[in-house]
């Protein structure tokens, strides 16, 4: 997979390019986002049906607690709690990926860019020039900036925001960069499900409600590849993702797990 995407969705590529892709670079997105829908399908089509996963409990890592998550935290006290939550859950089925997979990283950076990776998401229109992706790296950047993080974890952090939305990560690309896109992936997709409790995985859902976060998401990234085409969220829209949502767990879910009304409404 990583010779399709190569260096697509780095921080370096990101920046380079804005996050547009040439048409070479399309049709290896692409072919590299279909081979992982086809990949993950049949275990996707196994927990519909039922199958359990068995693995780490995620509901049993804790959330850290340090001056540095407190500033986050207040920088995105403005986000939506759906974002908020989203973010929180990711960080949770990563660290359970991880010890699944026998990977440790900074709990502190990972929470961080678990928070931010989808920051841009509360004023999607204003991100107009650039995939948000990069906006978000870009907001993590300046909020990390002089913070007692080394030069390596910012890095690494602004790295797996904008690699967050690839179909796969590596786990060469970096212990952090490799987590997070795997916990993002579980909490959107239900992908590697099979690979945690899956009691653990639904109080982690309890804990950290999903207000609704698939079917008040999706608009929003319409929103963004209406205004920013070329992007990855395009290609990955035109893939079909709306549709490859509907094989994972969380539609169901969410069906059965009201939350609040919206908040805000945002034109598809």
């Amino acid at each position: 997979m990583r010779g399709l995407l190569k260096d697509i969705g780095t921080i370096e590529w990101s920046r380079r390019t804005r996050g547009i892709m040439s048409p070479a670079e399309r049709i290896r997105y692409v072919t590299a986002t279909l081979l992982q829908v086809g990949r993950f399908t049949p275990n996707l089509l196994a927990l519909k049906a039922g199958r359990r996963g068995s693995g780490p409990d995620p509901s049993a890592f804790s959330i850290p607690d340090t001056a540095l998550i407190h500033r986050v935290l207040e920088a995105c006290r403005s986000l939506d709690p759906m974002l908020i939550e989203h973010g929180y859950r990711s960080y949770l089925f990563a660290r359970a990926l991880g010890a699944a997979d026998g990977i440790d990283c900074d709990p502190e950076a990972l929470l961080i860019a678990a928070l931010l990776h989808d920051y841009p998401f509360q004023d999607i229109a204003r991100v107009t020039d650039r995939c948000f992706t990069l906006a978000g790296a870009d907001f993590a950047e300046q909020l990390l900036a002089g913070s007692n993080l080394d030069a390596s974890l910012r890095h690494a952090i602004a790295d797996a925001i904008t690699l967050h939305f690839n179909p796969s990560v590596g786990r060469e690309q970096g212990s952090l960069q490799y987590l997070l896109h795997d916990g993002v992936m579980l909490d959107v997709m239900g992908a590697r499900a099979w690979h945690l409790d899956s009691d653990g995985i639904a109080r982690v859902a309890e804990r950290h409600p999903r207000h609704a976060f698939l079917s008040r998401g999706l608009p929003i990234l319409r929103e963004h590849v209406r205004r920013v085409p070329g992007t990855r969220p395009a290609a990955t829209m035109q893939c079909g993702f709306s549709v490859a949502l509907r094989l994972g767990p969380w539609p169901a879910y969410e069906a059965a797990h009201p939350s609040r009304p919206l908040t805000s409404e945002i034109s598809a």
